[in-house]
């Protein structure tokens, strides 16, 4: 069963899909930059196999969520997660969430919205989320990107799959083809507001707030965008600060390791979602 809402906030209107076992509880799904809620869509009916439901949206000014009504509005990534927390209530009847579960800025989202709402989130999954801090050497880097989508769009969705999946493969050439469709339904002015906003967040004083919920920091071995040493200090920085965090590698996957390697990152996943330690 899947309902499709379409909820406004703050002048956007989201689009939301619940789909999933009746009652069962609910994994909340996070897409990255540029990307939208079909880089799930192997992983989703793995967790309805599993007994849980799942929420998934897209972000402002991607795919079915459209730009926001005043074009000269902008939003923070604390923006974002407050809008992400009117959404679950209003999708599901309830604020209780038995993950979220989040990918690149999906990942800092997920992490941002535990230590906002931590009574209301048993475990959070981060995975190749670019650090607890915008990193200063990309602050630059995001700039070009923006002007490079407004002369050239079509080279800047090439250059970010590629970027995204690397690989020779059939398969890995197969995954840059779906997901190039994905990225061409970004909007500019969707690009922009979230390429503005990771630019600009530090929540590396707060981590002590994830303390009472599980968490998963995954990275992948062949993520060029983000380094397994920045992930691995993410989830030691959580350790030290009290809380419970589990540290993982995809050795072959990239930024994306949902549409990556799907497979092994829903057993990975299940595993988490099942109280299980991740296997060394």
């Amino acid at each position: 069963m899947e309902t499709i809402q379409t909820i406004d906030i703050d002048g956007i209107a989201y689009y939301t899909s619940l789909s999933g076992p009746a009652n069962g509880p609910v994994a909340f799904l996070v897409h990255a930059l540029m990307s939208n809620h079909h880089m799930f869509d192997s992983t989703i009916p793995a967790l309805h196999s599993a007994g849980y439901r799942t929420l998934v949206f897209d972000h402002i000014g991607h795919n079915l969520t459209p730009p926001p009504s005043d074009s000269t509005r902008r939003y923070s990534t604390e923006d974002v997660v407050h809008h992400m927390h009117v959404l679950v209530p209003a999708a599901t009847g309830s604020s209780k969430l038995k993950a979220i579960i989040g990918c690149s800025i999906g990942g800092v989202l997920a992490l941002r919205y535990g230590m906002l709402y931590p009574t209301e989130v048993e475990s959070i999954l981060s995975l190749c989320a670019p650090g607890i801090t915008s990193p200063s050497a990309t602050k630059t880097l995001w700039g070009e990107r923006i002007d490079l989508f407004q002369r050239e769009r079509e080279q800047l969705c090439q250059e970010t799959v590629a970027r995204w999946f690397p690989g020779e493969t059939l398969h890995d050439e197969a995954v840059r083809a779906s997901a190039l469709e994905l990225v061409r339904t970004c909007s500019f002015e969707g690009y922009k507001i979230l390429a503005d906003a990771i630019r600009g967040y530090d929540y590396a004083a707060e981590l002590g707030k994830l303390k009472d919920m599980r968490c998963l920091v995954l990275a992948g071995g062949r993520d060029g965008a983000v380094s397994v040493e920045v992930l691995r200090e993410l989830a030691e920085a959580i350790e030290r600060e009290g809380g419970d965090a589990q540290f993982g590698v995809m050795v072959d996957a990239g930024h994306l390791p949902p549409m990556h390697r799907a497979e092994d990152f829903e057993r990975i996943v299940l595993r988490f979602l099942d109280g299980s330690k991740l296997e060394a």
